[in-house]
């Protein structure tokens, strides 16, 4: 498979949970390792899946594999799905549009895993996806995926093997990275590039491989920041603040867009998936958490509704945040 993927057209992954594996080539773009220090080994640290409610599967509906499928289908040389290949077309209570899937009859995931990973993925993230192709793991080691971010086939995500969410997001943070109608990915522009030139840090040794996989990492970290207020557990902002800053400055990582419960989302660049659902459920709110881990004293709940959209956002603020905005629109001066 190796010999095979040398001469594709450009693509990121293969990831590999936890391990810093660069099977990646192209004949169109070599890509750098970069230089600097690996916060920790891998991201096991946090585990994304508790703070990622799953979409509720509307309908769903048996298809035509389409040709982004069949292409790798078949008993041919470099083929990654030797078996039966079972397409399905699906529908999210947040969007309008389908997603399409094609599973593989030996493929460790049940087509029910997939509904519900897919789903997990936060829909401001998940709209960037195409084509999700699920096969086995076959003869490697461990479960991996990889994402087209370029050519016609561009935001589709092959998985193989049982995939945790870690590596679904990963690869969503790709496809996000290869929007379209943009002349190139956002980790090959000069704002990201820069990041990485005046930071000393990257998050995990994966994030070693080169700019793009850094990018996707670090889309892990700031959506546990997104939920908790915080990054995760033995990671620090210091020597990464400008990854961070850039990062944090997108459209994608406010909590109303990435958990906005609705993919007609106006904010960033063009999505694959952009059509609202028939019917906005106004009781899925997003809601900020503190880690088990976090010490300090109750929270105080805040509730706004985002203007134009019928959903409710349910953000939570720290009960000295609140004494501090009072003071300041009461004309106080706090000291301690």
């Amino acid at each position: 498979m190796l010999t095979t993927l040398l001469f594709l057209p450009l693509f990121s992954g293969i990831y590999v949970s936890g391990a810093a594996v660069d099977f990646r080539a192209s004949t169109i773009e070599r890509r750098q390792a970069l230089t600097l220090r690996a916060q920790q080994r891998n991201l096991g640290s946090f585990d994304l899946t508790p703070i990622l409610p799953p979409a509720s599967v509307t309908s769903w509906r048996a298809v035509n594999a389409p040709e982004s499928c069949t292409t790798y289908a078949g008993q041919q040389d470099g083929s990654e799905c030797r078996t039966d290949l079972t397409a399905v077309s699906i529908q999210f209570e947040d969007c309008g549009d389908e997603f399409v899937v094609c599973r593989c009859a030996d493929a460790e995931m049940s087509m029910n895993d997939v509904f519900e990973r897919l789903g997990r993925v936060p829909i401001g993230l998940r709209r960037y996806g195409g084509v999700v192709m699920v096969a086995a793991q076959a003869g490697s080691d461990t479960a991996h995926a990889y994402t087209w971010t370029s050519g016609e086939h561009t935001g589709d995500i092959h998985f193989f093997g049982d995939c945790g969410m870690e590596t679904w997001v990963h690869e969503f943070m790709h496809a996000f990275d290869s929007a379209p109608d943009r002349p190139r990915p956002q980790s090959n522009g000069s704002r990201w590039q820069n990041a990485l030139a005046t930071d000393t840090c990257v998050p995990d040794s994966y994030s070693l491989t080169n700019a793009v996989e850094a990018y996707a990492q670090l889309g892990l970290l700031i959506i546990y920041q997104v939920v908790y207020g915080i990054l995760p557990p033995g990671f620090t902002a210091d020597c990464m603040s400008n990854q961070l800053a850039y990062m944090t400055s997108l459209p994608l990582f406010n909590g109303s867009t990435l958990f906005g419960n609705n993919c007609d989302i106006q904010d960033g660049p063009p999505a694959r998936h952009t059509r609202p659902p028939n019917i906005l459920d106004p009781s899925r709110t997003f809601q900020t958490q503190r880690p088990s881990s976090t010490e300090g004293g109750p929270a105080v709940m805040a509730t706004s509704r985002r203007s134009g959209a019928n959903s409710t956002v349910t953000v939570e603020l720290n009960s000295s945040l609140l004494i501090c905005m009072f003071a300041l629109f009461s004309g106080i001066w706090l000291f301690s």
